[in-house]
């Protein structure tokens, strides 16, 4: 008797061992580059360049980041085993270097494919090659969730103290802090992104871990709403309804209930000036300033342009040739038409064969994980492409690093499921040799 109860406190141990956050990893663990992987990711988020002289004048974010690409190159070109959004990568990567050696801006569209489209890459590189186990899973979701953080609590502290809180467009609008989420649109992007992570992780987390991911939370919920960002405001409902939509299949009627409760709530809690900005989506009334008639506009100049250079004009040439045609010069602020006045329908259907089979492969691993944290990020990561895309709807995402990070981490948590279900995943190496050995 006292050896089944010393087994099954065992058992127990070990199962809180294996899903806390701060658990040991294997030997095998290459510690170093894991470390400077969550290292890199908390130097990109934060700036820490240009929050830290030091690390500005000495370019420390350019040297670690040549350092681990460098590492991660090697590392993949000797795997055996790829993954299968390998593919997908290589067709949406050879389609924006060929739109950009064939662009109306060349200049332009290889300042974008250099700065934006390969360095970003090099995000899932690091992933895919030294994020190999569960806790070196846990550690960069730490990292990443502690970048978010700690913009949070700036945009926390810089409402309540109205030190990054002015006058935009007619309503007080919260900004960040570093140049990078210094519009509200981009901070509030930046917020609606955590959701996802918040919803999955939370069930699963320990008592101060919850307690983390509240604070988290509220500083996401604060910077939305202040914002007055309108692509955050219907990105966050459509996510909502997502999220809603998942819990329905749970009990219907209760979530039903539940849903329209929290909606009418937020509603009626929502300050009046941010009320308006919210009506202004579909009455286009605007308390100063003109952003949806220049938006409308913007929506027709890209349909004519489209029209008129059906092949697409290359990454990023669309407010060169804007400006040559109308003598306008914005960029499209839509995911989907820049995708199409850029790189025409070739751009949307790599891109999106790219996010479906991220999400495709998110949906195999939930499948056939047996590790709860990594099904949690698996629904997180598919979450957060479906909020990246509602985002899209009023924002030009196509060269941002949001694509990259999702595809690392799935390539990361394919290779840790794979690593304990090999034969569910054999590589393309064991598939020859086996039909070899058959023959």
């Amino acid at each position: 008797m006292k050896e089944q109860v010393r087994s099954k406190s065992m058992l127990g141990h070990s199962f809180n061992k294996n899903n806390s956050l701060l658990a040991t990893p294997k030997s095998n663990e290459k510690k170093l580059f894991v470390y400077l992987t969550c290292l890199f990711i908390i130097t990109w988020y934060l700036q820490l360049g240009l929050r830290v002289g030091i690390l500005g004048a000495v370019r420390f974010e350019f040297l670690l980041g040549a350092f681990l690409s460098l590492s991660a190159i090697v590392k993949l070109l000797n795997d055996r085993n790829s993954t299968p959004i390998q593919g997908p990568i290589i067709l949406f990567f050879a389609v924006l270097a060929f739109y950009t050696l064939f662009s109306y801006d060349r200049s332009q569209s290889w300042e974008t494919f250099f700065n934006r489209v390969v360095k970003f890459s090099m995000l899932a590189a690091f992933l895919a090659a030294f994020i190999r186990t569960e806790w070196a899973l846990k550690m960069v979701i730490a990292a990443f969730l502690l970048a978010m953080l700690k913009m949070g609590q700036e945009g926390f502290m810089g409402w309540i103290t109205g030190g990054m809180v002015w006058e935009n467009q007619g309503i007080p609008r919260l900004h960040g802090v570093t140049g990078l989420y210094r519009h509200p649109n981009s901070y509030s992007g930046m917020a609606v992104g955590c959701l996802p992570f918040i919803y999955y992780l939370y069930p699963i987390s320990n008592w101060w871990q919850k307690l983390l991911l509240i604070a988290l939370l509220v500083c996401a919920l604060i910077i939305i709403v202040f914002t007055g960002s309108r692509t955050g405001y219907v990105a966050t409902i459509l996510l909502g309804i997502y999220f809603w939509r998942e819990r329905l299949k749970v009990n219907k009627l209760k979530y039903l209930v539940l849903g329209i409760t929290i909606s009418i709530t937020a509603y009626i809690l929502l300050p009046e000036a941010y009320t308006n900005r919210l009506h202004s989506i579909i009455t286009l009334e605007e308390a100063e300033g003109s952003s949806s008639e220049t938006r409308i506009q913007i929506l027709k100049d890209s349909v004519n342009v489209f029209l008129s250079k059906p092949w697409g004009v290359g990454v990023s040439a669309f407010p060169s040739v804007r400006i040559e045609m109308f003598g306008r010069y914005q960029d499209t602020h839509n995911l989907y038409l820049e995708l199409l006045t850029n790189m025409s329908v070739f751009g949307v259907i790599s891109f999106f064969i790219f996010i479906r089979t991220i999400i495709r492969e998110n949906k195999n691993i939930i499948s056939r994980t047996d590790k709860i944290f990594v099904k949690a990020i698996a629904q997180a990561v598919i979450a957060f492409i479906y909020a990246r895309l509602f985002l899209g709807l009023f924002g030009m995402d196509t060269y941002e690093i949001y694509w990259w990070f999702s595809a690392g981490l799935t390539m990361a948590m394919y290779r840790i499921t794979y690593s304990t279900h090999q034969e569910r995943f054999p590589s393309k190496t064991s598939r020859f040799r086996r039909a070899t050995q058959i023959l």
